[in-house]
């Protein structure tokens, strides 16, 4: 006899980010069904429709619909894509103020409904909001991941891929850190091909004579402004981002990924009580083994100082708590 499972994802929070990522797992059919919050119920309804409607032409059907904090209840993700409109030239962590007044409601929402899956922080700053939601919620820290630097990995991959015009997805490691402007590249982890991605453009240096691995870090890190500045904002990175996220927790896959999550003394990262982005497995259970990736002290001081950029604007919010 088959056991009967069915997925319930819901996602809070129908803006732009929000949509994009509806439709990411839509379009993927990845659960059974989708449940849209939105504090302006129509707007959920009507692109709970709009999605609907394309239902014929989808790899698999997902039922969808406009719902309440009820919800949450059985859901196995729940997904926080809701935040304050970002003006142009603001950085995410000016955006703090602004988003905690709508996110620190929304948290509570959630945890009365009985809520006890697994909680996808997306709204920015998602390093510090992440570390908010697992101390409002009490849900353990293993349930609890910021989208983080997964986006800003596929990134640089991206950018590598456009300067080699090769997959990107040859590109073997992490952007780690702060989701912003703190994050780095640990280059003496970085592998292309067969060999470190140091060795890759020493070995083809005529043909890469003005890139350096500076510059590729640079644009990885200004790639949302870029994108910002052309199209008003980013939406679609990240939602096929969580996308992959949802399909790795519900699909129970074990992919390494670098989201935001607890760091509290493992291995060689001596930080404690604060969330920031590090390799770690994902499965049907949430966060589960971190990766030791033996940075180097240079790196090491990296991750130190994202740590403390992190910590500084956990501070901020910490008496909201």
């Amino acid at each position: 006899m088959v056991t009967l499972h069915k997925s319930r994802v819901v996602i809070v929070g129908t803006g732009s980010v929000g949509a994009a990522t509806a439709s990411a797992i839509v379009l993927q059919g990845l659960c059974n069904e989708l449940v849209l919050i939105d504090h302006k119920p129509n707007k959920a309804t009507g692109l709970a429709m709009d999605l609907m409607d394309g239902s014929e032409f989808t790899s698999r059907f997902v039922a969808i619909r406009e719902g309440d904090w009820s919800d949450c209840q059985s859901a196995d993700i729940v997904i926080v894509t809701a935040g304050p409109k970002p003006k142009p030239g603001e950085t995410r962590f000016q955006e703090l103020g602004a988003a905690i007044d709508i996110v620190d409601p929304i948290l509570s929402a959630i945890t009365q409904s009985g809520f006890n899956g697994i909680l996808i922080m997306v709204t920015n700053p998602v390093d510090v909001l992440s570390w908010f939601a697992w101390k409002r919620t009490g849900l353990s820290h293993t349930q609890v991941i910021g989208t983080g630097t997964a986006l800003d990995t596929s990134r640089m991959k991206a950018i590598i891929g456009e300067m080699t015009r090769l997959d990107p997805r040859m590109v073997s490691g992490y952007v780690i850190g702060e989701h912003g402007d703190s994050q780095f590249v640990p280059w003496s982890t970085i592998s292309f091909i067969g060999k470190s991605f140091t060795q890759y453009l020493a070995d083809n240096r005529p043909r890469y004579a003005h890139v350096t691995l500076e510059g590729i870090e640079e644009q990885t890190r200004k790639r949302a402004m870029v994108i910002k500045r052309l199209r008003g904002g980013t939406s679609e990175g990240i939602a096929v981002t969580v996308a992959g996220l949802v399909k790795t927790i519900l699909w129970n896959e074990r992919r390494v990924i670098s989201v935001s999550t607890l760091v509290d003394g493992q291995y060689e990262y001596d930080e404690h009580d604060v969330f920031l982005s590090l390799p770690v497995t994902l499965d049907a259970n949430g966060i589960g083994d971190f990766v030791d990736l033996h940075l180097t002290d240079d790196e090491l001081d990296k991750f130190h100082n994202s740590a403390r950029v992190i910590r500084e604007h956990c501070a901020m919010i910490a008496d909201r708590l």
